[in-house]
């Protein structure tokens, strides 16, 4: 036995700023030591320029939930959807120079009007706008409310009709006008206009000798690209260039330049899966922008009434300001997809939800090819949301096919963090699941941050990016292979689905995942490390044939229950792979549990990825292993299926003893939480040691900490408490 002597020592303890008071209960607690996932879980709201009233006569905040208007003393505001801006037919693409027109300059973010004595203020907020010039915004009124009078044709004329309107508000940023229709023809008159391209903002001062709106006007609202050299709008030609858009329909002689349009408050992405400019591009392609017109009530807002239609509950499509600064606008040749601050997601809130009771939490990936609003309207969703009280998110993920590594792995935790910060969320009722390439997100996220959930579901999903069929690597890359560091969901229970004759996911991938037998290049599954899983095998479906289960889950709500997060267990198995990083990102996945700062001891080590793997069991609780009996099955919903399990028996008592039994393969350190194993630091702590090479053990306790010097081998350390109280490490 090695009686250590040791000297005070902070190696090793690292503490991330608390979370905004406002938020902190609805995310992941722990007493002492790391916390569950990475920093931006935790992080504060960043500063959102977008988001900002930089001019006094607006002063309510944003509501950001896309499709819906709200008055609030004195203010009135819509909110559009985002990224939705594709013109007639969803065809419409950008001028190829990016870096004026950032793929996005005419994506309507918010319209917000504020009525003042002596005149109305319009903000027209954009998601890019990189130069003063690139947009034009019209803001056509039929005030009479009466088709039949005004004219069809705004006095700068956009290609498509806008029946009835008899006042127009134009802006291009560097300039605006309002325009009063008098019968015959337009008559004009400039007012002031501002652009704050920080806040991607152009505000409109209107005074009421100029326009005095009152009672209810009806109004339509239309974005585009500015031509400088007309002073109108940029009109599409077949093909983009670097000066002119591109998409439209050779056949039409006077293409519509509208990229996008307001108001729309009834998009299908609120009820089916559907893009967000759905409706938009029908209307624009049949030459009917004022299908979406809208009365504004001018004289609520001058009386100050409160009023909203943003929902309490059901689906909404929010967004969420980003703290990457990734550029503005789309990205034209690969991912990240979406460049900009503003982010969007999709939320289902169960219509139980009461903030005074916090609700569990479901993440909800999408797959390849899809985006945020895959599940929207599903009975899937419906069924997760209001059978369990779970709010139910899905991601952007910043695009289509990020493979939720990187930027993509980075957004799904700003949007957990923004749900915590506008509801009441249990973080101690956490669930995963994901279709086909969500399927993998899922695989990836419990693997990685296993102590943030407490039950995941793959439908179809391979375990690494891209197709797999072992021995071989995925085709996305070694790297992002989860069967590696599978050991790491030792508490979290799997119901894995796959379909026998999959195209996409090779039925060999995730039978190694489930069922396969350890072997060489480090290969594992559920079954051989005998954790709890359920892998159902659908002997007739190919790939789609399975997508019905992510939108009608049948076995998710039985299977997933509360969901419960095991926090602090008595036996943490972790594997540390530096290879899936993104430490740029602060995405370094080296703690779950009371284990942390797990670093390589040689970075050579490892097969076919170097990895660090602690193994470490604490006596003092008194809890030991739950045996793992194999069982099968067999079931008909939706179609026949085959299932192979593992269930735990009962969790046995063993002597509690103030004892760490560790095996330690490959780790050069390492860092473990004394209370939050049960550890009494008052007293005398054994370390029972297995280890492949040399390295540093650090017992943490009541903010001391003990380094321990470990040697290859096994050897039995002791930790005097007189060390624990007063820190120190090994001579």
């Amino acid at each position: 036995m090695a009686v250590l002597a040791m000297v005070a020592s902070g190696l090793g303890v690292t503490t991330a700023p608390p979370a905004d008071a406002s938020i902190a209960t609805s995310l992941p607690t722990v007493s002492s030591g790391a916390r569950p996932g990475p920093d931006v879980l935790y992080a504060p709201a960043p500063r959102a320029p977008q988001l900002e009233n930089r001019d006094d006569r607006f002063r309510q905040p944003y509501d950001r939930v896309s499709g819906t208007e709200r008055y609030a003393d004195g203010e009135y505001s819509y909110t559009d959807h985002l990224y939705d801006d594709t013109g007639a037919g969803a065809r419409l693409t950008y001028p190829t120079d990016q870096a004026r027109f950032a793929g996005n300059a005419a994506d309507l973010v918010e319209l917000r009007m504020a009525a003042e004595a002596d005149e109305v203020a319009y903000r027209f907020t954009l998601n890019a706008l990189v130069e003063s010039d690139t947009t034009i915004v019209a803001l056509a009124f039929d005030t009479d409310r009466n088709a039949e009078t005004g004219s069809a044709t705004l006095p700068r004329r956009p290609g498509s009709p806008f029946p009835g309107t008899d006042a127009v508000l134009t802006t291009w940023g560097t300039g605006a006008e309002w325009s009063r229709w008098n019968g015959m023809t337009w008559t004009s008159t400039p007012v002031a206009a501002r652009v704050d391209l920080e806040a991607n903002q152009i505000t409109v001062s209107v005074p009421r000798t100029v326009a005095d709106p009152r009672g209810s006007w009806r109004a339509t609202l239309a974005v585009g690209l500015h031509d400088p050299g007309t002073g109108g709008w940029l009109r599409p030609g077949a093909v983009a260039t670097t000066t002119h858009p591109g998409g439209a329909n050779l056949v039409d002689t006077d293409p519509s330049a509208i990229f996008n349009l307001g108001f729309r408050f009834d998009e299908p992405i609120l009820r089916s899966s559907a893009a967000p400019d759905e409706a938009q591009a029908a209307a624009l392609a049949d030459d009917a922008p004022a299908r979406f017109a809208h009365d504004i009530d001018f004289a609520a807002l001058d009386a100050g009434v409160d009023r909203t239609t943003v929902p309490t509950s059901g689906t909404m499509v929010r967004f969420l300001p980003s703290r990457l600064d990734r550029g503005e606008g789309k990205n034209l040749e690969g991912f990240p997809a979406t460049l900009g601050q503003l982010q969007p997601y999709s939320l289902y809130v169960p219509t139980g939800y009461d903030a005074a009771t916090p609700a569990g939490f479901t993440l909800d990936l999408h797959s390849l090819g899809e985006n945020h609003w895959q599940y929207n309207g599903s009975t899937g969703v419906q069924q997760l949301g209001e059978q369990r009280s779970n709010l139910v998110a899905t991601p952007h993920a910043r695009g289509e096919d990020g493979w939720y590594q990187h930027e993509a792995e980075y957004d799904v935790f700003e949007v957990w963090n923004d749900v915590a910060a506008h509801f009441a969320l249990d973080p101690d009722r956490v669930a995963l699941t994901g279709y086909s390439m969500g399927g993998y997100g899922t695989y990836r996220f419990a693997t990685l941050y296993p102590d943030l959930f407490g039950k995941a579901m793959t439908v179809v999903g391979p375990p690494g990016d891209g197709i797999w069929v072992p021995p071989a690597a995925p085709t996305g890359g070694i790297e992002t292979l989860t069967n590696q560091w599978l050991e790491n969901v030792r508490h979290i229970p799997f119901l894995n689905i796959a379909a026998v004759l999959d195209e996409l996911v090779p039925i060999a991938g995730p039978t190694q995942q489930n069922v396969g037998a350890a072997g060489p290049s480090g290969l594992q599954s559920f079954d051989s490390l005998g954790y709890r899983f359920r892998f159902q095998t659908f002997p007739t479906a190919e790939h789609l044939t399975l997508a019905l289960l992510s939108y009608n889950l049948p076995q998710a709500v039985s299977f997933f229950g509360d969901s419960r997060v095991v926090r602090d267990p008595a036996h943490v198995t972790f594997g540390y792979t530096p290879a899936a990083d993104d430490r740029a990102l602060g995405l370094v996945h080296d703690h779950a549990y009371w284990v942390s700062g797990v670093r390589l001891a040689d970075p050579a080590v490892g097969s076919p990825l170097p990895e660090a793997v602690v193994d470490v069991h604490s006596h003092a609780t008194g809890v030991g292993d739950p045996t793992s009996k194999r069982g099968t099955a067999t079931g008909t919903t939706p179609l026949p299926y085959d299932e192979i399990s593992r269930t735990w028996g009962p969790t046995p008592t063993i002597p509690k003893a103030n004892t760490l039994v560790a095996t330690l393969t490959n780790v050069g350190s390492a860092t473990l939480d004394a209370r939050r194993a049960g550890l009494d630091p008052r007293q005398n702590v054994t370390l029972e040691v297995s280890a492949t090479h040399a390295g540093k053990v650090r017992l943490v306790a009541d903010g001391k900490v003990v380094e321990v010097a470990i040697n290859p081998g096994t050897a039995t350390y002791t930790v005097t408490r007189a060390r624990l109280a007063s820190g120190g490490h090994a001579a």
